[in-house]
Parts: C-alpha cells; sequence; structure tokens
C-alpha cells in the first residue's frame, strides 16, 4: 500500500510498539525509521499514558521527534510550548484524597513536571519493574489538592476502585494490568491529544497513520486515517489495522512505514 503522497503525521504508541520490554530499548530499525520520516517531513509524534518524568527516567526525552501526547492526552508538548493541556478536575482530586484518607490504597499523582505516590508496597514495585521505572518520591496525598493533576495512577482492584470510581464525575480510565489503572480527565485520551495535534498544526486526521499493539490503542487508531498493529499486539488492535507488521523486536515499527510507502527498504 503506498500512501506516501497523502500521509503527513505518523502517530506512535510507545510501550510495545515503539519501546520493548523484552530489551527495554528501542531498536535501531525504529529510530532509523523516523529519522527518515522527518528526512521527509512527515512529523513524528509519540501518543502515550506516560509522563514526562517518566521518559526522563527511560532517558527518551531526547528522542527524535516533533512531539509528545503524553499521559493519555492530557498533556501535549513539543520543543517550544505545551500546546494542549487538560488537568483533571480540582473536586474529583478533592474526593480521591478523601477516599484515600479513609481507606487507603496506593495512588500516585502525576501534575505538571512530577510524580509522587501517597504509599508504596510490594505489589506496586513489581509493576513499576514490569514497566522499568523507578519508584517515585512519597508523600501525602493531600500533596496534589491545590494543584493541577493531570493523571492519577490508583493501584486498586476493581473491588476497591469501582465504589471510589462511582463518586468521580469527570474521569475515565484505563486499566492496563489487575492492579493498576490511569485515571485522567473525561474529554482526554489518546485520541483527544491526536485531534488537539492535528489542530495546532494545521493536519487533517484522515493524513495520519497511527501504529499501536494494547488495548489502550484502539482510540488512537480510530483517530488516525491509516492504522497499523504491531506482530506482538492484541486481538482487537489486529482487527482494527489496515496492517498487520512483524514483531516489535524484529523491525516491525518499520515494515509499517516501509508498508505505507513512507521510507525505503
Amino acid at each position: 500500500m503506498n500512501a506516501h503522497t497523502e500521509i503527513r503525521a505518523v502517530f506512535l504508541d510507545m510501550d510495545g510498539t515503539l519501546l520493548s520490554h523484552r530489551t527495554n530499548r528501542i531498536p535501531d530499525s525504529a529510530i532509523s525509521a523516523i529519522e527518515e520520516l522527518r528526512q521527509k517531513g512527515i512529523l513524528v509524534f509519540i501518543a502515550t499514558g506516560r509522563h514526562i518524568q517518566e521518559l526522563k527516567w527511560l532517558k527518551l526525552e531526547d528522542l527524535p521527534v516533533d512531539g509528545w501526547i503524553t499521559v493519555n492526552g492530557a498533556y501535549c508538548y513539543n520543543n517550544d510550548k505545551a500546546y494542549y493541556r487538560e488537568p483533571m478536575d480540582p473536586e474529583d482530586i478533592r474526593t480521591l484524597v478523601e477516599e484515600i484518607e479513609k481507606d487507603p490504597f496506593p495512588c500516585m499523582f502525576l501534575d505538571e513536571s512530577e510524580i509522587f505516590i501517597n504509599m508504596d508496597d510490594e505489589e506496586v514495585r513489581k509493576c513499576q519493574d514490569a514497566v522499568h521505572t523507578p519508584m517515585p518520591m512519597i508523600d501525602s496525598a493531600e500533596r496534589a489538592l491545590g494543584r493541577d493533576i493531570y493523571m492519577v495512577i490508583p493501584y486498586a482492584k476493581d473491588e476497591i476502585w469501582k465504589p471510589v470510581a462511582e463518586k468521580l464525575k469527570h474521569v475515565r480510565a484505563t486499566r492496563w494490568t489487575e492492579l493498576a489503572l490511569d485515571v485522567y480527565p473525561e474529554f482526554c485520551g489518546k485520541d483527544r491529544g491526536i485531534h488537539e495535534t492535528c489542530m495546532y498544526y494545521g493536519i487533517d486526521p484522515k493524513q495520519t497513520l497511527a501504529a499501536g499493539d494494547g488495548p489502550n490503542d484502539i482510540a488512537l487508531l480510530e483517530a488516525c486515517g491509516y492504522k497499523a498493529a504491531m506482530g506482538n499486539g492484541c486481538e482487537e488492535v489486529k482487527q482494527l489495522a489496515d496492517y498487520v507488521s512483524t514483531d516489535i523486536d524484529e523491525d516491525g515499527l518499520r515494515n509499517i512505514m516501509i508498508h505505507f510507502g513512507l521510507i525505503g527498504e
């Protein structure tokens, strides 16, 4: 399929699409593909649930891309500025803090530049190890009050989280393990980040390509004109995709760009 005359921007999920958790690195073939895209004037953006602090921990903040859609679309920025930001409703944060104080469970709070957690335990540390990031600083949940919080990560199974979630009025949630989930403003998501990015750069969403691997990438793919899934991706993403590539560690990302005629073999 040759779409190179139409595609103006590429949106890439990070974990499992760009960053391999088997090797904890980005394949060289993916880096070279990104460089070739940008040399041809095609913009490249990373769309992730990760926070800017995590990108620094992973030494990814200098990745040669045009911009970042972080914390599930709630904070989007490029080298010049944050061009879209949508913090969580302050009343929802207050309610969450009150619920945590009544019946404590670990919860991370992500503001513009920092991540902190009210408490930790062995299960939280296991989750952090699985995504190759250290434990953030520990501080009272009350620290979140009066701050712009863009996302929270409760480490709570459904039986603990659902009664709390019912009291929060303006949030969306994406569970990524049995224990942990991302909770962010109701109007956000990777699709919202793509919309705001296209608006900012004057790009028709039909002229974009998305690549992803997990259930939280469905909105990412649905927001773009062309859709690709990694070979290591879940079945839902593969069913939605125009093209299913090889595994992330088998030049999967580069093969997507070749398939759509954006770079040479």
